[in-house]
């Protein structure tokens, strides 16, 4: 058997559910916030770090350039040059002066580990910064080669990164060049290209360094500088893998791309920490929220037991138990007190009233059976009469009297029950029999229903006051023949009744009045009462619908449904026409 819970064990579930309910759609909107106010702080420092970060990179490679440019201009310098192709010095004393040229202009920029100039004939002239000489070029004629392309590029200024590491004077560093083309000065045709090799730590010293910010730049797949220099020569996407927030941009004169990586462990212990703190608050306040309901339901389920154990001994049949109010207790349970203590009271009453009206009731059967002899009586005086019309040869009074006795017994056996259509179909023609004596002519009665239809059952007595009021309005004074159509068909879960007549006709006032069937009135007492008894016996689904053509017929349809299983039964193929004869 399952066990049943206290009040107080129901209602603190209820409470904490309360209380976690609001509590934890509040951390998770708390939750989402911080995290999206993290998100636009993170994307708001990433947009400035690379902003800074393009501003630095431009102005260094601009600072480089120019001072390329300014001595491609020099008189000194593009005279040097002009000597050697033109012989007129020892070739010897004429390079020198060349690469002491290179040499000044490489020691005036800062990080710069060689020059190279090469002419436009394919004559080369070198100047390593660690050697501070350079007659031959070494590791600069590496790097030329490792910038491929460069003699078709056609751009006045272009940096090209050297992927490996060079070996130079001063140990292994990682090299990038800055190109310059130059026209000489002095014929305006000859077009030579000067190169100053930067040290890697010139991109390097643009990039932002901060705690938990890691940044690169890269030439396409590789890596070509980098904060960490162990990342130098690997491939932007192994190094963008991890816990990061990845945010890159475009150097549009070089085409390199830099990134900047933030990580987000700051981000993790920042909402780990909201968390942990929006946790402890919800569990301090369930807690409270707790005790309090319990201190609080305390006299409320003492009130609640109380109540309780009166109606225990009220189910007993101890209806002198009576519930005190408690000023303490809340308003209700004091209204649930006092209600209960009259309910008591008055089933007390209750109680003697039945047993005197059991009592009674066994009397009236008694009575009631007593009265039974005086229906047995008239049918007996009926059928007596019947005998004496036969004996003195009276067959039309034998006839109205054995339709009288029929429509008697109809009438009071079993009275609002249901019988069959057939058994209602042969009382209405008793009933017309009767009625067409007074009226002194003759009602033809044409009745069209299939023999399944007349087999299914409806409440008694619900067609005569239709006959009744054709005979009473329809056919009073009325000249030549009185038919009365009667037609039955099964029509979508509804049985369809239709009853016709040739008289007299109503006018639309009447008829209008007899389809609103929320008006009453003394004229059709008989309409009246079978409206009601159909919305007694089928509710609102069955109705009533007139019709009438003045001075030549009047009809009635009524629709009673059908007994759910009986529709496929008694369906009838006809589906008829709802006025008018075949």
């Amino acid at each position: 058997m399952k066990k049943e819970r206290s009040f107080q064990r129901k209602l603190l579930p209820i409470i904490l559910l309360l209380a976690a309910v609001p509590l934890f759609l509040f951390s998770i909107l708390a939750l989402v916030s911080l995290r999206s106010i993290l998100i636009d702080r993170y994307q708001d420092q990433v947009d400035s770090d690379l902003d800074q970060t393009e501003k630095l990179l431009n102005i260094t490679l601009d600072r480089y350039r120019d001072a390329l440019a300014a001595a491609g201009t020099d008189e000194k310098f593009c005279l040097a040059v002009q000597k050697v192709l033109e012989g007129q010095e020892p070739e010897a004393e004429s390079r020198g002066e060349v690469e002491e040229l290179l040499g000044r202009i490489c020691r005036q920029s800062t990080e710069a580990a060689g020059m190279t100039l090469v002419l436009e004939n394919g004559d080369s002239f070198y100047y390593d910064v660690s050697a501070a000489s350079g007659p031959e070029g070494g590791w600069m004629e590496e790097a030329m080669a490792a910038c491929e392309g460069w003699k078709e590029e056609t751009d006045f200024s272009f940096c090209c990164p050297v992927p490996d590491e060079i070996q130079t004077g001063t140990g292994s560093i990682h090299i990038f060049g800055v190109f310059c083309r130059i026209v000489s000065p002095v014929d305006g045709e000859r077009e030579d290209t000067l190169v100053v090799w930067l040290d890697e730590k010139v991109l390097r010293n643009t990039l932002a360094g901060e705690d938990g910010i890691r940044s690169f730049i890269s030439d396409g797949d590789i890596v070509i500088s980098a904060t960490d220099p162990g990342d130098i020569g690997g491939k932007p996407e192994e190094l963008s893998r991890g816990d990061y927030y990845v945010q890159s941009m475009i150097q549009e004169d070089t085409g390199w791309k830099i990134t900047e990586l933030y990580s987000l462990e700051m981000y993790h212990y920042t909402l780990f920490s909201q968390l942990a703190f929006e946790v402890l608050i919800a569990v301090a306040v369930m807690v409270i929220l707790a005790v309090m309901a319990y201190l609080m339901s305390v006299p409320l389920v003492r009130s609640v037991r109380n109540i309780a154990g009166a109606m225990a001994a009220a189910r007993e049949g101890d209806f002198s138990v009576r519930v005190e109010e408690n000023p303490k207790s809340p308003y209700e349970l004091n209204r649930i007190a006092e209600g209960f203590n009259d309910m008591a009271e008055q089933t007390g009453r209750l109680i003697v009233q039945l047993k005197q009206s059991a009592e009674e009731q066994k009397n009236a059967e008694l009575q009631a059976l007593e009265a039974q002899i005086d229906p047995h009586f008239l049918y007996n005086t009926l059928d007596t009469i019947n005998w004496k019309a036969i004996e003195k040869n009276e067959m039309e009074i034998s006839e109205m009297v054995g339709a009288l006795a029929d429509i008697l017994r109809y009438s009071v056996i079993n009275a609002g029950e249901e019988s069959s259509i057939r058994s209602e179909l042969y009382w209405l023609e008793q009933y017309v029999l009767l009625q067409q004596e007074k009226l002194g002519k003759e009602i033809k009665i044409k009745v069209e229903a299939s023999e399944r239809i007349q087999n299914m059952r409806i409440h008694k007595l619900l067609l005569q006051p239709f006959v009744e009021n054709s005979i009473r309005y329809g056919f009073r004074g009325k000249e030549g023949e009185c038919c009365l159509y009667i037609r039955m068909t099964c029509e979508d879960g509804f049985l369809h009744i239709l009853l016709e007549d040739n008289g007299r006709g109503m006018d639309e006032e009447t008829l209008d009045r007899l389809n609103d069937g929320t008006q009453t009135w003394s004229g059709h007492v008989g309409v009246e009462n079978v409206r009601k008894r159909l919305r007694l016996y089928y509710s609102e689904q069955a109705y009533l619908h007139f019709e009438s053509r003045q001075g030549e017929s009047a009809s009635v349809h009524i629709y009673v449904p059908i007994p759910e299983g009986e529709g496929d039964t008694y369906e009838d193929r006809d589906r008829g026409r709802r006025g008018g004869h075949p």
